[in-house]
């Protein structure tokens, strides 16, 4: 097989007249293909320098299933788009990333080792020895965290011989124990060592250095959150998966990747139409544009499994909240998110305010290109939060 047949996406590259600041390449590697994005830092804000992507060849697999490829893909992009650096972020994908949020007692210092708590703990939940896999931790409850050189004991004052004496409070075991009872809620990610060396490996084939991996919820809330507070849903619509995490204060509290996506919207379609798949992409936007801004019946039943979906996973939110908390809103992001009127179809079926996430909104980008990254910009929310995640230590 020739190099050429393996790149069916565009390439786009700008800023070429001046050489950029060196800067840092969000790398997402999907089942579709590699989106690759490389911002800098101007004047306070990050600024989009170029962005690249390639559509994997059809019937080749998962591309961390074969690294050679993925790395000469990772390669074309980077040179052809004209990208400067070579440090690079990558997103594990989500469904080989294990989720869960646990509780261990408020440390007492701010030096105490939470580790072997939180060990001890996961181990009784992964799927595999902890041994096999590589874990990463964000503590919730920060508020709860010691503050380094705070003393929690209030030095007592010396006594006045000549005062009254007065007695010391007597010691309540009970209060105590309550104080004891203070835990610290701490979510905890974790995916298997051999699927984190297939990335290191396609770097290192590609020659670039694989600077940190994180999840993709984490490169998302970057991307269409930011400091945005409150609780919502991120629907990413890929081609073969859709991944559904609920986020409250930039924290991903509930994620679940199923297996339903733009590809089986298209199969959904073909079937029903009678069309082959190059055909039911094409129809998948041809009937909403045709359709008067309505969602027509054939692109509703298909595009049904993902509704459903949804809702289940904001119904078992809202019964495991102790607050009785619910979802102020909806982000749809992903390929297939760039139907015309999806957005307006979940409003619908879900009673919620739903929008379509904007990942170029907190950047800096070049005049002229808005048109061009709207378009896009979709496909590569995850890229550009790993681009945001500047000067991080290496994996």
């Amino acid at each position: 097989m020739k190099e050429e047949v393996w790149y069916t996406g565009a390439i786009m590259a700008f800023n070429k007249k001046e050489e950029p600041v060196l800067g840092l390449i969000g790398v997402d590697i999907g089942a579709a293909g590699i989106k690759a994005v490389e911002l800098t830092s101007s004047e306070n804000r990050l600024k989009l320098e170029t962005y690249g992507y390639a559509n994997a060849p059809k019937g080749l697999g998962d591309l961390l299933d074969h690294p050679k490829e993925a790395a000469a893909m990772l390669m074309h992009i980077v040179k052809k788009s004209g990208m400067k650096s070579k440090r690079c972020n990558a997103a594990l994908q989500s469904q080989s990333v294990f989720h869960t949020i646990i509780t261990v007692p408020q440390p007492k210092t701010a030096k105490e080792d939470l580790k072997p708590m939180i060990e001890s703990q996961v181990k009784k939940l992964v799927p595999m020895p902890i041994e096999d896999m590589i874990l990463d931790s964000t503590i919730i409850d920060k508020h709860l965290m010691p503050k380094e050189g705070v003393k929690k004991e209030v030095e007592k004052k010396p006594e006045k011989k000549d005062a009254k004496a007065v007695p010391q409070k007597e010691k309540n075991p009970l209060m105590e124990a309550r104080q004891d009872r203070k835990h610290v809620r701490i979510l905890v990610s974790g995916a298997p060592k051999v699927l984190v060396q297939k990335y290191v490996e396609i770097f290192k084939l590609a020659k670039l250095e694989l600077v940190s991996l994180e999840t993709e919820a984490f490169a998302q809330i970057r991307s269409l959150v930011g400091q945005d507070k409150s609780r919502m849903m991120i629907v990413d619509i890929g081609a073969a998966r859709t991944n559904l995490t609920i986020v409250n204060e930039t924290i991903p509290f509930v994620h679940r990747s199923i297996k339903v996506g733009g590809d089986l919207v298209s199969e959904a379609l073909s079937k029903q139409m009678g069309i082959d798949i190059g055909q039911a992409e094409q129809a998948k936007r041809d009937l909403v544009q045709g359709a008067a801004g309505a969602f027509p019946p054939a692109l509703k039943d298909a595009i049904q499994p993902i509704a459903h979906e949804i809702r289940y996973s904001l119904e078992q939110y809202g019964q495991q909240s102790h607050d009785g908390a619910i979802v102020d809103k909806v982000i749809v992001t992903g390929g297939s998110s760039r139907l015309p009127g999806i957005d307006a179809f979940f409003t619908e079926q879900l009673n919620l305010s739903v929008y379509l996430g904007d990942p170029w909104a907190r950047l800096a980008t070049p005049k002229g290109l808005q048109s061009v990254l709207d378009e896009i910009g979709s496909r590569f929310s995850v890229a550009i939060g790993l681009a945001m995640k500047q000067g991080k230590k290496k994996v």
